[in-house]
């Protein structure tokens, strides 16, 4: 079965003067249509600096390696083992560079068949849209309080 998909995205930069969202979307090669459609969005961490470049390499290398896991992977396995691998890579990057390429959070989507999974790191959130009513399928990773709620304590 066949659908149509439109994909946007938008962003804005808030109370800062620059932002550091990055997103993309990849549509499967020619004869993977099996392995549906990849989109992911990640908001740059800007209190270490390189948010930015952190959050590009984040959603770039995702989506480049989706296609490359095997095909006994369930989707969900594939995200976590594709953003634990990019974590790692970040996190040692982060520590023999200075400054730091940064911190960022993640949330990515994949459409397969008749269904979706969702791979989410930090605060920026997914919503399912049907018939005029908005369900955020995420939670926030952040300090449980009311005066540190804007605190990440999960980000890659």
């Amino acid at each position: 079965m066949a659908f149509q998909l439109d994909i946007g995205f938008c962003t804005h930069t808030g109370q800062r003067s620059h932002n550091e969202d990055f997103g993309a979307c990849q549509l499967p090669p020619r004869g993977s249509e099996d392995w549906g459609a990849i989109a992911a969005v990640a908001d740059g961490v800007s209190r270490g600096g390189e948010g930015a470049a952190a959050a590009q390499t984040s959603v770039l290398a995702l989506l480049n390696d989706y296609y490359a896991t095997p095909a006994t992977w369930d989707t969900t396995v594939a995200l976590d083992r594709l953003i634990a691998a990019h974590n790692s890579w970040l996190y040692a990057t982060n520590q023999r560079r200075h400054p730091a390429l940064g911190l960022c959070t993640l949330t990515a989507l994949v459409l397969r068949g008749h269904t979706y999974t969702v791979a989410h790191v930090g605060d920026t959130r997914a919503y399912l849209v049907r018939d005029g009513q908005w369900q955020c399928l995420t939670h926030d990773h952040v300090v449980p309080h009311v005066d540190f709620s804007h605190q990440l304590v999960r980000a890659v």
